[in-house]
């Protein structure tokens, strides 16, 4: 066996392999798409992966370990059988507030009542209302606001005493057993992560899943929390911090800093800010994840209509397009694909969308080309480095950024800066490819033995060639940090033209 067999041995892989090989356009937004009880079965999930889906996420304010790992396992087996990555995102649940058991199962909240919010998790006087939250008192103050059920209920606070928090019924209506609360005026000193997300997170580190997300996040030392915790159990998952909470949105560029990614989760968000704030907010999150270079996800009802229909709503596929046009590293499916009738027809319907989108001749704004490396205090030589190869990539028409990496970082960065040009990161990490599987634009590869020689820099465009990412005549634009064995920041830019 030559140096170069070894170098080159065993046959990598790349994400979106096969549209390379076919020179498809390649689709640069990835999909996030929620496992549940319509998608679960393996030839859902085949057809799922082979329609695009990027991002498994597990939901576990739903679902059981055992039917978690039963999913972890078959989206490994189904990705090395269709020659497909999927990243596999742990959504924990969180700290919600909710309602306690009520007398009758529900009860009617009329404009103009009076009722006592108090701590407990049944309900015995019918004037009030168990909250499963003890520390209510502490954190709520006269004329903030209290919303129910997904904001259908509105109450205004009107006395705070020792043990319980007055309010009056400002919008009425049905409340039901074990319905949210959400205090969109208040901000509660609730943990980051409750006793389930702690066993929760234990198994997800154990099932080796490849990015957490961090619910109800309201500061930066929520997300420093998490990932303490994380690195206290021995890994270095990455965290997307779930912005849903006016203190998250009011931190964002401290969340952002030390988060590993952002999602905007417009659920929550718009019970807590008002529904028509919420685009508002969507872009200044965007914008922050794009100045910290984190990947961001844009989630909820994206195409809820699809749960029950066939086809998208017009407005449903213009809030995909704009998405991708803000700037979105991934957008979401929820309920559509985990509990709807055409889950595999969804995730078809938003790569179409983004395909087309991503297509438009104004769809071109590089972040690159307004950001001065003199603005940046911490600016590296990588980053240089990095802003160098995409200019280049774009103005050759370049096939290809090629990263040699080792963390991943340099593709992240690459990919905050949109370039016309795919990133195809590669590295000896096979959780570093997995992770980068929610990062726009970029397409893993995993090569274990590159860093033991020079070999795969100087032999890499035929390697790429013999995958048929590149043909004779295709520029490709090479980063890597040399001596490639001695493991260094990236340092190199490399133009080749293929043979």
């Amino acid at each position: 066996m030559t140096d170069t067999d070894t170098a080159l041995n065993p046959t990598p892989t790349v994400q979106g392999m096969r549209d390379f090989s076919e020179r498809k356009p390649i689709r640069r937004c990835k999909i996030v798409g929620t496992l549940g009880p319509a998608s679960s079965d393996e030839a859902t999930l085949k057809q799922l992966l082979e329609a695009g889906l990027n991002i498994a996420r597990l939901n576990f304010s739903h679902g059981n370990h055992e039917t978690h790992a039963s999913n972890i396992e078959k989206l490994r087996r189904l990705a090395k059988e269709t020659g497909r990555h999927v990243t596999i995102l742990q959504d924990l649940q969180g700290p919600k507030v909710r309602c306690g058991q009520l007398l009758e199962g529900a009860m009617t909240l009329k404009e103009g009542e009076s009722y006592a919010l108090q701590y407990g998790t049944k309900q015995i006087d019918p004037k009030v209302i168990p909250i499963d939250y003890k520390d209510l008192v502490n954190d709520v103050k006269v004329g903030q606001t209290v919303m129910m059920d997904d904001g259908l209920l509105i109450l205004k606070i009107t006395a705070v005493k020792e043990k319980e928090v007055e309010v009056v019924v400002k919008e009425g209506g049905l409340l039901k057993n074990r319905k949210g609360v959400n205090f969109p005026d208040s901000l509660l000193s609730l943990p980051a992560l409750t006793e389930k997300d702690s066993h929760d997170l234990l198994f997800g580190i154990r099932s080796q899943v490849d990015v957490v997300a961090l619910s109800f996040v309201q500061t930066p030392q929520d997300v420093m929390q998490c990932k303490n915790m994380i690195k206290a159990l021995g890994s270095d998952i990455p965290v997307v911090a779930k912005i849903e909470k006016m203190s998250a949105v009011a931190a964002i560029d401290e969340i952002a800093k030390v988060a590993d990614g952002l999602m905007v989760a417009r659920g929550d968000l718009g019970v807590e800010a008002g529904v028509e704030k919420v685009p508002i907010y969507q872009r200044k999150i965007i914008d922050a994840a794009g100045r910290n270079a984190k990947p961001v996800i844009i989630a909820t009802q994206m195409l809820e209509s699809m749960i029950q229909n066939p086809r998208a709503t017009l407005a449903e596929v213009t809030d995909v397009a704009n998405g991708v046009l803000e700037g979105a590293d991934c957008v979401m499916l929820s309920a559509e694909v985990a509990a709807g009738k055409y889950p595999v027809e969804c995730v078809q319907k938003m790569a179409s969308i983004i395909n087309e989108v991503e297509s438009w001749p104004h769809n071109k704004t590089k972040r690159f080309s307004n950001q001065s490396a003199s603005s940046d205090a911490e600016w590296e030589e990588h980053k240089a480095i990095a802003r160098a190869a995409c200019e280049a990539a774009d103005s050759l028409e370049a096939r290809a950024i090629v990263c040699l990496t080792l963390t991943g970082s340099i593709a992240r960065i690459m990919s905050s800066w949109r370039p016309n040009t795919p990133i195809i990161a590669i590295s000896p990490r096979e959780d570093v490819i997995q992770r980068l599987g929610f990062t726009w634009g970029v397409f893993g590869m995993k090569n274990p033995l590159f860093y033991n020689t020079d070999i795969l820099l100087q032999d890499l465009p035929q390697l790429l060639k013999s995958l048929g990412i590149v043909q004779k005549g295709d520029s490709i634009v090479i980063t890597a940090g040399i001596p490639i064995n001695a493991m260094r920041p990236t340092n190199m830019i490399k133009i080749n033209r293929i043979n």
